[in-house]
């Protein structure tokens, strides 16, 4: 399986180590969720500015919002270590991530983040101008959905689905690579310092982060237009982009509308997750 997708550098086969030699860790979830802490703590506000220029609405409620970012990151990093074990991918380092194996655990720690989908409905509908004065509270905010049955609470699912299955696996499989590339090109004839893994982390993390957002944007403005109906009848996303697209006068420039706060966002939230997942997982393993 991990050789359907060419590696960027070959291991010699006494370096090389299957992840399911050894028992899945849950060291990956802590991580995960550490480093969605410190994202939260230190980019929340400038995310509120993102979504309503998506959506025209401004509000976020309780702590919803931070409990899902911590969550995702959790589950993101944490399944993918588990599915790397399952599907017998080789490990990296010292072999390559940018193969078919590793994108496949991506894929599915991206559809197992999924079951967040319920918090993600609720976030969107407290942000949403036309519902400020609806929900008291994020309790009120469940049990409105609940009272339209369960499967409004998975309003928008397939589009959560596409898009956290196939970033996780961009995410995943070009992240080590590129950050070989950064170390291989700045110390080319020295082992990294602890500085450089740091950038390396920091810059890798943050450029696929921000271009890997990017490129799904149309995909979360859809999302987000699905997502902020309560009620009503479910509609493909099909037919709400095309919705969309109408109003936004079929103009990319419209649908793109944010993305670049969005871009600059993502590319600092996405640099300080990925570094400090790196660095709060290498400094756990020393104690072990």
């Amino acid at each position: 399986m991990t050789g359907l997708l060419p590696s960027l550098e070959m291991s010699s086969p006494s370096r090389l180590q299957i992840s399911s030699g050894k028992k899945g860790s849950k060291l990956d979830f802590l991580c995960g969720w550490g480093a969605g802490c410190v994202e939260t703590c230190i980019l929340f506000p400038s995310s509120k500015l993102i979504f309503r220029q998506q959506l025209h609405g401004l509000l976020v409620k309780e702590a919803i919002h931070q409990e899902r970012r911590t969550s995702t990151r959790a589950l993101m990093y944490g399944m993918f270590d588990q599915y790397q074990v399952h599907l017998k991918c080789a490990h990296s380092p010292p072999g390559s991530s940018f193969t078919w194996c590793h994108a496949g655990a991506a894929f599915l720690a991206g559809i197992t983040e999924a079951v967040l989908c319920p918090l993600e409905r609720i976030q969107v509908l407290l942000q949403h101008s036309a519902f400020h004065d609806h929900f008291k509270n994020t309790k009120e905010a469940f049990a409105v959905v609940r009272s339209h049955g369960v499967p409004e609470f998975y309003r928008g699912l397939s589009l959560v689905l596409l898009r956290n299955g196939l970033s996780n696996a961009c995410f995943f499989t070009l992240r080590e690579p590129l950050k070989r590339a950064i170390v291989e090109n700045a110390s080319p004839h020295h082992p990294p310092s602890s500085i450089l893994s740091l950038l390396a982390d920091f810059v890798s993390g943050g450029v696929l982060g921000a271009s890997i957002s990017t490129v799904f944007f149309p995909i979360n403005v859809v999302k987000h237009r699905m997502q902020s109906m309560i009620g009503t009848l479910f509609e493909s996303p099909l037919h709400v982009f095309r919705i969309v697209w109408q109003e936004r006068n079929r103009s990319i420039k419209e649908l793109y509308r944010g993305v670049h706060l969005n871009y600059s966002r993502s590319l600092v939230a996405w640099g300080i997750t990925n570094s400090v997942y790196e660095l709060l997982k290498r400094s756990f393993e020393e104690y072990r």
